[in-house]
């Protein structure tokens, strides 16, 4: 029986793979807009959907994993994000990553605060995003594939979800308040370079205060 990998290394373990499948869906993304008349555009597009249909599965484990190795006892089998939501929403009223900014203080060693921009990443459009790209993807009926209609797919909204989902690996809190810990991720947003995590003992309850926060604009 393997050793499961302590919270420091699995959690970002995910985000790297995030920031990779951000990177695929870019360059995809960026194919079908220099050539937008191509044949095949489709197949790129096809690509870009594949890939942000993962990072939407990759997120809500992430969570699941920061939970379960904080020490919560959560049911790893449900993995789709409205299952995972549920296990998540037992254990913490915000368990989904936080946008945050980071304010560096130029006298000291590094980051001196982290401010939310946002409220949480919400379940709705995790689960939406989710659905619309699985609609995309799965084989059409018969009747469409007779008559070779294939999936219509809206570039601005791919590049949308894109920027969105990009932005909170770019810089998140994630709230672990029974534990009284933080996990801080941060990412340059460049190919190739690996997202920095960093898990943070709270002196007190491990939470902001997000009534006054803006909602995370993500679904039109």
């Amino acid at each position: 029986m393997t050793t499961p990998q302590p919270i420091e290394s699995a959690y970002p373990s995910v985000m790297e793979y995030i920031s990779q499948r951000i990177s695929a869906a870019e360059n995809a993304i960026d194919e079908v807009v220099c050539n937008p008349g191509h044949q095949n555009s489709w197949i790129s597009c096809e690509l870009a959907t594949i890939q942000i249909r993962m990072i939407c599965e990759l997120i809500m484990l992430g969570s699941v994993l920061a939970h379960i190795q904080s020490g919560e006892e959560l049911d790893d089998r449900k993995w789709r994000p409205k299952e995972a939501f549920g296990e998540l929403d037992r254990v913490n009223s915000h368990p989904l990553p936080i946008p945050v900014e980071l304010i560096y203080d130029a006298n000291g060693p590094g980051a001196h605060q982290a401010n939310p921009v946002s409220k949480p990443l919400p379940l709705n459009a995790i689960s939406k995003i989710y659905g619309i790209c699985g609609d995309l993807l799965h084989i059409p009926t018969a009747r469409r594939v007779m008559e070779a209609k294939r999936p219509s797919y809206d570039l601005d909204q791919l590049q949308r979800w894109l920027t969105g989902l990009k932005r909170i690996i770019v810089g998140h809190a994630l709230m672990l308040p029974e534990r009284r810990r933080v996990l801080l991720c941060t990412w340059s947003g460049l190919a190739g370079e690996v997202p920095k995590c960093v898990l943070l003992d709270a002196m007190g309850e491990s939470t902001f205060d997000l009534s006054k926060l803006a909602e995370f604009d993500l679904l039109p």
